[in-house]
């Protein structure tokens, strides 16, 4: 549950928050209680009757209510479905001890007559009218909240704080909402009897952010809440009462799952204004059927699995029960309160454990909203990933909430913005992309002009000194081509910022000129066709340093270990190898070898591609290191990497091959290392039986810390080891070495199409996860990559300008899914993972471009699959499966067709054509019509676990 434990049964979001600066204030405190039976009322709302702010009572009935002096010729207002409201004029000074007693209100049973209420007719009149009664703007709010998790009788985890809240009615990724902590306490508890039991079972992912998204009213269309009209198919929903609170009257709901339908996972009682129709409150309990699909999805798929493998524990929801309420200000609703109580039981045959009670409650309240100051958090956003427990921090005042302080804070104003700094002056760099266009300079990047196709190169010698003090490179680079086609006039790259110093051929200098980043040679004669030649660049220069906020704009990064040592590392996937070394920098040639020498200060090492030859001494306190790679490389993945590296070996042994291994960590990592990268071989054995055989047996096979992860060819780089990072579970070394087959043994022609090498490394991580935790994981593991896909931009890039700096998140998850869904599509294992093999043999060592790769594909699979390719990668949009059901006595007649920006879409899905069987229909763009026998409405699913599309019902 550590991180990963999520409420799966209703998924919506909301937020917003506001603090006020310090002022005067008054205090009101007291109990209460019902008139008649003196019992406390759990709950009760206190607010202003016109301000926006307002607490609530605690389960005593209890509350504390500061109120600042701008508020103080308002009214009190104190209210409780079932009983009548009180209001009374604020008292001029603070109160202690007040006892507020309210009496129950007036039950109205629904009239008997012929036009009887329907129940989802009021429902979806509500739902019609959220529009004019929920505020879908962006607010601000301030919030309580508070979260306590217990394991039978003892305490895990007790938390509370005061949030400050930016709330959005936006669902997008880039429009999230925003909380902040101002203050918080968290009551201090001793793991030490079972730290590792103790910290998964009580660190959930975020339960304030995960609170808000319960609120109903912000995704209709989520799938699985209970106001999707999707959802209505799957219960019954009867008006029972109309009940008074107040001044108003509300009408009450029971919406109940239908008899023996697996799908309706919830019961709830729902409260509705008669007067505006608007949700007032909601009372929600999971059904068995409920808690079985939280068993089986909403335990944290691949995450949960995992940690109960390592813990020896496992888990088991066995209710869940809600209440979400709404409060109204200036005519709208929002958000008030949400109330999640969780129980499950913990099993642990190693701890003798069985069927022991653990349960959480979480509790949000909305104490005040405001419609001013709305920007956008920039500061101080506490991480939606981790725990509640964790953010709040280890300070503990027990004085800090008074008694039962639920109340506005009174804090120094962060609502105030400070005025942003004025930008810097001169003019802003160029970033190329659809929107901002495209430059001479990125076609002279990214072309392929006649001064580039007239040669091929075959070999490259690069011999670079490094210098750790000035950050700068000095050497040469020896280039040796084949001339396709008569010239005397050649392009080669490096960037403008670097200085070429000569360039020799035939031990004579050669004239060159530059526009840009490229570099124009000139012979003295003309270089006959199926020549070979050589000539030496060169150069130095102090290469540009990676910006991370721009996309894949690389450099050499200059870093530190944990000890202050210099640790150095070239990045350069999509800016270029012309950043760092001279070169004919496009993706399309790749030389057949290459050698690569790095000089830097004794006491360092230094690791690069291939095999290491020697290290030879350079001068004084200097070393250089000799690798040698003996197989096609693109340039990008030519590298460095200096640092005070401790070094171990290995074997990997598959049939009669032995392939070795070599692991450089810092030494501070050595045992954590010896232990993470013993999941190596069984990932190599993993992607050689899905891919074929490791590409560069002669290269061996070296992992390496790295200030980044990179995919640096037979020298992978798989990012810093960190403290928390799990030693057994690392999908960043599976992906970064799943590019020696997708990438480096074969590789796009141009960077438009790097999706080939990002969607299958994305893809092969959960191939890793099928491979030792079985399919049905793998698909959980893919299906957690859908909540990052932005759907902003086309997968596949601008050809012919080197077209890297957008969104290109899309070509790792969206690309990855697209995979699967072909693979569910062929529904044939066998075959898909032939394919693969296949297309690894066909193109080994080879550029390709994505057209190639199709047309391979379609020619491997007898079809033209082209339609499906196209509507992934080319478009923005997911296709649509359009349907409609309609019940025709014991027989389902479905309507089904793809709404597709390709004309030709045509890829089967799989739906439920029997209760409980799932198989294939085939919808084109045209509508068709079939009839399912003995089924219900109810009954119906579309497969959207195994593919990647949208649904939607008509």
């Amino acid at each position: 549950m550590k991180h990963y434990l999520r409420l799966c049964l209703l998924l919506l979001v909301l937020t917003g928050n506001q603090v006020v600066a310090q002022q005067k204030f008054i205090t009101l405190s007291g109990r209460i209680t019902d008139a008649g039976s003196h019992q406390p009322i759990i709950y009760a709302n206190i607010q202003l009757a016109n301000g926006s702010i307002g607490t609530a009572a605690n389960t005593a009935g209890e509350f504390i209510f500061k109120i600042t002096e701008k508020f103080w010729q308002d009214t009190l207002l104190i209210s409780c479905i079932g009983y009548q409201s009180v209001t009374m004029p604020l008292p001029q000074a603070s109160l202690q001890d007040m006892d507020i007693r309210l009496e129950p209100a007036v039950y109205q049973l629904p009239a008997v007559s012929v036009n009887v209420r329907n129940g989802f007719g009021i429902l979806r009149q509500m739902i019609r009218s959220i529009p004019d009664n929920y505020d879908t703007a962006d607010v601000r709010l301030t919030a309580f909240y508070k979260e306590n998790i217990r394991l039978a009788a003892d305490t895990l985890n007790f938390n509370e704080s005061v949030l400050d809240i930016y709330k959005t009615y936006h669902t997008g990724r880039d429009h999230k909402d925003q909380i902040r902590i101002i203050k918080g306490r968290k009551k201090k508890v001793d793991w030490s009897k079972d730290p590792q039991l103790y910290a998964w079972i009580s660190n959930i992912t975020n339960t304030a952010y995960s609170s808000l998204n319960e609120d109903l009213q912000k995704n209709l269309d989520a799938k699985r809440n209970i106001l999707n009209e999707r959802n209505f198919r799957y219960y019954t929903c009867d008006y029972k009462e109309t009940i008074r609170e107040g001044d108003r009257n509300l009408l009450v709901l029971y919406l109940e799952p239908k008899e023996d339908n697996r799908k309706g996972l919830v019961r709830a009682k729902i409260y509705i204004d008669e007067a505006n129709m608007a949700l007032v409150r909601c009372e929600m309990e999971t059904t068995p059927a409920g808690n079985d699909y939280l068993n089986n999805h909403g335990k944290g798929g691949i995450n949960y699995m995992i940690m109960s493998k390592v813990v020896k524990a496992s888990f088991d929801f066995t209710k869940i029960s809600m209440v979400v309420t709404y409060k109204q200000y200036n005519n709208k609703t929002y958000l008030s309160t949400v109330q999640r109580h969780w129980e499950l039981v913990l099993n642990s045959s190693k701890r003798g454990m069985k069927d022991v009670p653990w349960s959480g409650d979480f509790y949000l309240l909305v104490t005040d909203v405001r419609k001013d100051s709305l920007q956008r958090f920039v500061t101080g956003v506490s991480n939606d990933k981790s725990s509640m427990n964790y953010e709040i921090g280890n300070d503990y005042d027990p004085a800090f909430w008074e008694n039962y302080n639920i109340l506005l804070p009174v804090l120094q104003d962060s609502v105030k913005q400070k005025k942003e700094a004025a930008p810097p002056s001169g003019k802003a760099a160029h970033i190329s992309n659809r929107q901002n266009g495209f430059t001479r300079a990125d076609t002279l990047r990214g072309m392929l002009s006649p001064l580039r196709t007239c040669y091929d190169v075959s070999f490259y010698h690069l011999d670079v000194d490094v210098n750790l003090e000035s950050r700068s490179v000095e050497g040469s680079n020896k280039i040796r081509f084949k001339v396709l086609a008569p010239f005397n006039l050649m392009q080669i790259d490096l960037y403008a910022n670097m200085r070429i110093k000569k360039i020799l051929y035939r031990d004579q200098p050669l004239s060159f000129t530059r526009e840009e980043d490229a570099v124009f040679v000139k012979f003295p004669l003309t270089l006959p066709a199926g020549n070979e030649e050589t000539i030496i660049v060169y150069y130095d220069g102090v290469p540009q340093v990676p910006d991370l906020k721009i996309p894949m704009h690389g450099g050499i990064l200059w870093d530190k270990d944990e000890e202050g040592n210099p640790w150095v590392q070239v990045v350069c996937q999509g800016s270029g190898a012309s950043l760092w070394w001279p070169n004919k920098d496009h993706l399309s040639d790749e030389p057949d070898s290459m050698r690569i020498w790095i000089t830097i200060p004794n006491g360092y090492t230094e690791i690069s591609n291939g095999r290491l030859q020697r290290k030879t001494p350079a001068g004084v306190n200097k070393t250089r290191y000799e690798w040698l790679v003996t197989y096609p490389i693109n340039n990008y993945n030519a590298t460095f990497c200096i640092g005070k590296y401790a070094s171990f070996k290995d074997a990997y042994i598959s049939g009669q091959d032995t392939l070795t291994l070599d692991y450089y960590v810092m030494p501070y990592h050595l045992e954590r290392a010896r232990t993470m990268f013993a999941q190596v071989k069984p990932m190599l054995a993993c992607f050689e039986q899905h891919f074929g055989k490791y590409p560069f047996p002669r290269d061996g096979f070296t992992l390496l810390e790295s200030p980044y992860p990179m995919e640096h060819q037979s020298g992978v780089c798989m990012g810093k080891i960190k403290e928390g990072m799990r030693l057994d579970f690392a999908p960043m070394i599976w992906h970064e070495c799943a590019h020696e087959w997708w990438g480096n043994a074969i590789s796009c022609k141009d960077i438009a199409d790097m999706w080939i090498h990002e969607a299958f490394a994305t893809y092969a991580e959960s191939i890793m996860v099928e491979c030792s935790e079985g399919k049905a994981m793998g698909v959980a593991y893919l299906n957690t990559q859908k909540e990052q896909v932005n759907n902003r931009e086309p997968v596949s890039g601008v050809y012919n300008v080197n077209h890297i700096h957008y969104d290109i998140g899309d070509m790792y998850t969206k690309g990855s899914l697209m995979l699967n869904t072909f693979r569910f599509m062929l529904d044939n294992d066998t075959l898909w993972f032939t394919l693969l093999k296949d297309i690894q043999q066909h193109f080994l060592y080879q550029t390709l471009s994505a057209d190639e790769l199709v047309s391979y594909i379609s020619m491997r699979m007898g079809k033209n699959y082209s339609w499906f390719f196209d509507q992934y990668l080319k478009y923005t949009s997911l296709p649509k499966l359009e349907i409609s059901l309609k019940e025709k006595g014991s027989n389902l007649q479905l309507t089904y067709r793809w709404l597709a920006d390709v004309s030709g879409f045509k890829m089967p899905v799989k739906v439920t054509v029997a209760p409980g069987r799932f198989g294939f229909i085939y919808p084109t763009t045209k509508q068709q019509i079939i009839t399912l026998k003995q089924m219900k409405e109810g009954d119906f699913e579309v497969d959207e676990d195994d593919c990647y599309i949208e649904v939607a019902e008509v």
